[in-house]
């Protein structure tokens, strides 16, 4: 699978399901290929003194099959709105992205450096 692209989702859903904590996200479109989640943006000092465990994520849907992790290591007090991302994403995670319960998928930027 090659390299194309960083998902970017927001945080709008938390909650204890039992007994883990979990996040739901509003992009379960590029589920498929997200591996290693991380909160967007956190200052220098916010890393050195967080806590982090094992949480959920899940995508908006509300259907069992939109897992985005079941096991990912973030931190404990993140907000509704924050971001999270995941570089490095694969070529199929937006061609195989649909409209899925009336969700669009992914929006997509080109940024040229």
């Amino acid at each position: 699978m090659a390299t194309t692209a960083t998902a970017v989702a927001k945080i709008i859903g938390k909650a204890t399901r039992d007994g883990k904590l979990s996040y739901y996200i509003d992009d379960g479109s590029t589920t498929p290929s997200r591996r290693d989640l991380r909160p967007l943006p956190l200052p220098p000092e916010v890393v050195q003194t967080r806590t982090d465990q094992i949480c959920s994520v899940f995508g908006p849907t509300c259907d069992a099959l939109d897992v985005v992790s079941m096991a990912e290591e973030l931190p404990a007090d993140l907000k509704l709105g924050d971001l999270l991302y995941s570089e490095n994403i694969g070529a199929y995670s937006h061609a195989s992205s649909t409209y899925f319960n009336g969700f669009p998928p992914a929006k997509v930027l080109h940024i040229n450096q």
